[in-house]
């Protein structure tokens, strides 16, 4: 039981339900689950991050409980690095997105 209270162990529980939670909303992205529902779509997508977040919060508690110290701390490296891909994906797709509306944005001069 004292396993569950290391730093290490609260680190993997706080980075699987951070990670898993954007994750969620990725593949809620991906496969199009909010598509055509109006505005009860961002709260579809919003419940499957909470289910994926939910699930892997649940699971680190067996983790960590049942794995060595050492295979903990790796773990959170490889969550960290999940993190970071997820925030660069993200923050990649958004750069696109306002560049796409600033070409749109800008005006065409017409030739006389």
């Amino acid at each position: 039981m004292k396993k569950l209270f290391k730093p290490a162990s609260l680190l993997f529980s706080l980075l699987s339900l951070v990670v898993f939670f954007l994750i969620g909303m990725l593949y809620a992205g991906w496969i199009d689950a909010g598509k055509g529902q109006g505005l009860a779509g961002g709260a579809i997508v919003l419940g499957w991050g909470l289910i994926f977040a939910l699930i892997a919060f649940i699971a680190s508690f067996f983790l960590t409980y049942r794995l060595i110290h050492k295979k903990i701390i790796v773990l959170n490296w490889v969550l960290f690095a999940l993190l970071l891909a997820t925030y660069g994906i993200t923050h990649y797709r958004y750069v696109q997105r306002e560049k796409l509306q600033e070409e749109k944005d800008i005006p065409i001069m017409e030739e006389r």
